[in-house]
């Protein structure tokens, strides 16, 4: 018998497309590169109760992999001066500086002369 060549050689497939996934994370630059990986097929065989000759096999190829590396951000949180809480990603703009909706779009924004409700 050759397990390579069992159930017309889906069980080799089915090998062969989990050893790619596992390559294919053992590569990934998000995950860690020390960990490892497995790979497992197991082969569950189980005789006939009435005739030992019958055998049903059946076989599960398993893969344990990594989880992609979790991502990181910032965020500022403040109240607006109505006491509203707004969030945004904190990106170039330093801590206490919000981006400000402008109506008058392409004009100078002054904003000692805006009203305050």
């Amino acid at each position: 018998m050759n397990l390579f060549e069992l159930a017309g050689g889906a069980v080799m497939e089915q090998v062969q497309a989990a050893a790619k996934r596992v390559f294919e994370n053992i590569y990934d630059p998000n995950t860690e590169a020390k960990k490892p990986r497995k790979l497992v097929i197991e082969l569950v065989f189980k005789p006939n109760e009435n005739d030992r000759t019958d055998v049903d096999v059946s076989a599960v190829v398993k893969t344990t992999l990594l989880p992609r590396r979790a991502i990181h951000t910032k965020m500022i949180v403040e109240a607006d001066n109505k006491g509203k809480i707004m969030a945004d990603e904190y990106r170039s703009a330093m801590r206490g500086q919000m981006e400000l909706e402008n109506e008058n779009e392409g004009k100078v924004l002054d904003l000692q002369k805006r009203k305050v409700e």
